[in-house]
């Protein structure tokens, strides 16, 4: 029986890496895997995820008993390089990238003042300078220690092997100097609903924006677009985060057209009835699980096309595509949709398609059964 241990800072649904994570090792043990987990802290809903896993212990008592018992150590997000070494040094381990955390100081890989996206190997001196121009953030000591930040991007580097969820992860971690042949890319598993709820007809249509509310997911963006759109209909914003009193400030013009639901535990509830799922990212989106997410339920989406999103979000079948930072073209975007509901369900049916045809259970057994068995280590 496969022996797996996933590593993360939290214990809890922050966001998708968590959901990832929960889902996955449910997955898993479903189907004969034994799966751990061990942490730094417990966050919100820590008992709904801890309850996911085999076992959880935190970070410090695990690296005390050591992990030559795992087939598998996977770390997910490790913020400290002592902890990186020893676990790796404890037995087999695996890197799963999924943001720009390890070798971007700021965490956005996009510079700032411009908020372009950056295309830069990471280099000690450069990004340091470019880290000292980022905002204030509570967890400023981590992107402000330069020198424990190369050191904890050295000892990731030097682990065997990386797991991705997208080709453009795949492409972005080889242009970091890792190897290709260490990584391994891995597609996530998404629920489909047995039934698609259809967009309401009866009241104003609603569009949907879920997630972290902070700079990167571009939020901002949106609401300025929503200045631009013409038809009449309800933007409702699901999520928490650093940015959510300046997003309320930002959308006060807006009166009723804009409307915070705060966190939410189960955000497949937040698709039902929608008429899209608008993705305003900012940042390069490593994969976005909220995308194959609102498919599956046969919500069509539109988004700036950044990151991984073209992996499935087909310009005119699955949704549209808008050039990265066109507000004015996602406003038409999403009138373009409000105004055409057979296009949008169409687009919707597609992107069940799409997400029934690569984002399965089986490719995610298959997936992690051809990574315990390769010879990388």
């Amino acid at each position: 029986m496969p022996r797996i241990r996933f590593v993360n800072q939290y214990a809890g649904i922050i966001g998708g890496i968590e959901r990832y994570m929960e889902r996955t090792a449910l997955l898993l043990r479903r189907n004969g895997f034994t799966v751990d987990c061990c942490y730094a802290e417990k966050t919100q809903d820590s008992e709904r995820f801890l309850a996911a896993f085999d076992r959880a212990e935190m970070i410090d008592e695990a690296i005390k008993g050591g992990g030559a018992e795992y087939d598998l150590t996977v770390l997910h997000k490790v913020r400290d390089a002592g902890a990186v070494r020893a676990l790796r040094n404890a037995g087999r381990t695996a890197v799963f990238i999924h943001d720009h955390e390890y070798y971007c100081p700021r965490r956005a890989y996009y510079y700032p003042v411009t908020r372009k996206n950056c295309s830069r190997a990471y280099c000690e001196f450069l990004c340091g300078c470019c880290a000292m121009l980022r905002r204030p953030a509570p967890d400023n000591t981590f992107r402000a220690n330069f020198g424990g930040f190369a050191s904890l991007w050295r000892e990731i580097r030097a682990c065997n092997e990386f797991i991705v969820l997208s080709g453009f992860m795949r492409s972005i971690l080889i242009r970091q100097g890792i190897p290709a042949e260490k990584i391994t890319l891995i597609p996530p598993a998404i629920t489909i609903p047995d039934t698609v709820s259809p967009a309401e007809t009866d009241d104003v249509p609603h569009i949907l924006a879920i997630g972290q509310l902070i700079r990167g997911k571009g939020v901002d963006r949106l609401l300025d677009s929503m200045h631009s759109v013409k038809t009449p209909c309800v933007l409702d914003i699901v999520g928490t985060g650093n940015d959510e009193a300046y997003l309320k400030q930002l959308a006060e013009p807006l009166g009723n057209k804009v409307v915070f639901h705060g966190y939410s535990p189960d955000p497949d509830d937040a698709f039902r009835g929608v008429c899209a799922a608008v993705l305003p990212w900012r940042w390069q989106e490593p994969f976005g699980l909220v995308g194959p997410e609102a498919l599956a339920h046969g919500v069509p989406l539109i988004g700036f096309d950044v990151g991984a999103i073209r992996e499935y979000l087909v310009d005119g079948e699955t949704g549209v595509l808008v050039p990265p930072g066109d507000t004015n073209g996602l406003a038409k975007a999403i009138d373009r949709l409000l105004n055409s509901p057979r296009e949008a369900h169409d687009m919707g049916l597609h992107g069940r398609e799409l997400v029934s045809a690569r984002f399965t259970d089986d490719a995610l057994l298959h997936g992690w059964q051809a990574l315990l068995n390769s010879k990388k280590n």
